[in-house]
């Protein structure tokens, strides 16, 4: 029978002895790993075992995989045609002005961070495309006049400057 009587400690000693026991274990009582094999090695066995529990011939399965690859692609290519990359300017610059109030502090913004955020949404809609020159501009600029106030009082003559003006969310 243990003493416990002075050993304050004893429960969470134990508690923790146990655990590494089993650590130790669950390690020792695991079965190997299997060793890594490359890509192509494993691709030939995967299509030589499906070639085997399906009994079809080896031709067919080829033909089968060729078919399925250019279905695939083709599904793909009508797809990308069928998705036309609008950018509606009046849904960007609402998309931008809240995304930058909601992420900056204290609700005041500058005319840059719009700019960066109305990028941020371009490279998210075009998904890589394109953009129209001056797209972003355009974003900001209608985010700036139909959704932002200009809180800025310009101390300096940089602070005259439109792009350093302070806005919040708002609107005429």
């Amino acid at each position: 029978m243990l003493r416990t009587r002075g050993c304050k400690f004893l429960p969470v000693v134990f508690e923790r002895a146990r655990a590494k026991l089993n650590q130790i274990a669950a390690r020792k009582t695991r079965p190997p790993k299997q060793k890594s094999r490359p890509l192509a090695q494993l691709r030939v066995w995967w299509k030589a075992s499906a070639i085997f529990t399906s009994g079809v011939a080896s031709d067919i399965d080829n033909s089968l995989l060729e078919y399925a690859r250019a279905a695939a692609a083709a599904a793909a290519a009508a797809i990308r045609a069928g998705v036309a990359a609008i950018v509606d300017v009046a849904v960007a610059a609402v998309d931008v002005t809240a995304t930058v109030f909601a992420m900056d502090d204290g609700g005041r913004f500058h005319r840059r961070h719009l700019l960066a955020e109305a990028r941020r949404h371009l490279a998210l809609v075009l998904r890589g495309r394109r953009r129209a020159p001056g797209l972003d501009d355009q974003i900001v600029a209608a985010a700036i006049s139909t959704r932002c106030l200009d809180i800025s009082k310009p101390k300096t003559a940089r602070g005259l400057e439109p792009g350093y003006h302070l806005c919040t969310p708002g609107g005429p």
